[in-house]
């Protein structure tokens, strides 16, 4: 899901997806307008290629209908002031989605069949444009690198990384990442949370949205915007995630860890209260639980090095 398209499950109606689509001149009006930013292609092309790819991985995954509602930059600029809410923002874009719904704005059902004009609006049969296998096989550089800092909630010293990651970096890609920046060892399950998704790693059963259907880029469009990341649901190790800048892609952009600090805690020692426990533990020898806090931390665990600092920097 990028930032010029807004997805929703609309209640109580029947469970329908319904995308939001700029047609060409009205997303030239919308970067015109500064509602764009550097998550969203540059060229139209692109994001139309990216927005069929999405509705073909949703109906590889719901037999929801999916329709997709044309936007109006107009319109939406109408409902934004109307609603006090900021126009650049994904969530204006979300609830301006959901009011087309609630007002009776079907859109066209997707997708057309193979010799019916393209669901884009070019008159061109579906087959021969966004249905076309060659126009979808392109792989055009990914448009941004967000810069993200991660922040494990409820330990003392603070445990936070500083990490650039493609902005259209599949959830479950993101998730190997943040244990890589963090130091954790991938050994449980994750969710990410957001307050309009649950996002759940691909191996649960649950029914919720897995993460490899999902993009980075769905979560995390605007700098500010922040999300949750749970790894261990036994633990609970919860980690706030906050978008701090949005640069341009280009051949660097790829996965890098800028900064960082403090220790990650070990594997399985009871989440962080308990962790905050077995640190005072460990510098009391007095403590009944002192020589479990060695066992499971170690008698030189320093709780503010971060081992991944460059010489010098920690």
């Amino acid at each position: 899901m990028q930032p010029t398209r807004s997805l929703t499950r609309p209640a109580p109606r029947a469970a329908v997806y319904q995308m939001a689509y700029f047609p060409p001149d009205q997303y030239e009006q919308a970067w015109a307008q500064g509602l764009l930013n550097a998550t969203s292609y540059r060229d139209h092309g692109d994001y139309r290629r990216e927005t069929e790819q999405t509705m073909q991985a949703l109906a590889d995954r719901s037999a929801s209908p999916i329709h997709i509602l044309p936007m109006d930059v107009a319109d939406l600029l109408a409902y934004a002031q109307r609603t006090g809410k900021d126009p650049a923002a994904r969530p204006t874009r979300l609830a301006y989605t959901g009011w087309l719904h609630e007002t009776g704005h079907t859109g066209v059902l997707w997708p057309p069949e193979r010799n019916s004009p393209c669901w884009c609006g070019s008159a061109t049969k579906y087959k021969k444009c966004c249905g076309n296998p060659v126009f979808l096989a392109v792989e055009p550089p990914d448009p941004a690198s967000l810069i993200l800092r991660i922040d494990l909630d409820g330990v003392t010293p603070a445990v936070w990384r500083r990490v650039a990651i493609p902005s259209n970096t599949t959830l479950d890609v993101v998730h190997r990442m943040i244990q890589d920046a963090m130091g954790w060892y991938d050994e449980h399950m994750y969710v990410f949370e957001t307050d309009e998704h649950t996002i759940i790693d691909p191996r649960s059963d649950s029914g919720e949205v897995p993460a490899d259907g999902e993009r980075l880029v769905s979560i995390a469009t605007d700098v500010g915007a922040a999300f949750t990341y749970v790894y261990d649901f036994g633990d609970e190790w919860r980690h706030t995630v906050t978008v701090e800048e949005i640069r341009p892609g280009g051949p660097g952009n790829m996965f890098t860890v800028l900064d960082g600090g403090g220790a990650c805690p070990p594997e399985d020692v009871g989440g962080a209260g308990w962790y905050q426990h077995l640190l005072a533990a460990l510098t009391d020898p007095t403590s009944p639980d002192h020589d479990d806090a060695v066992e499971r931390l170690g008698d030189d665990f320093d709780p503010g090095r971060w081992h991944g600092a460059p010489a010098g920097q920690e």
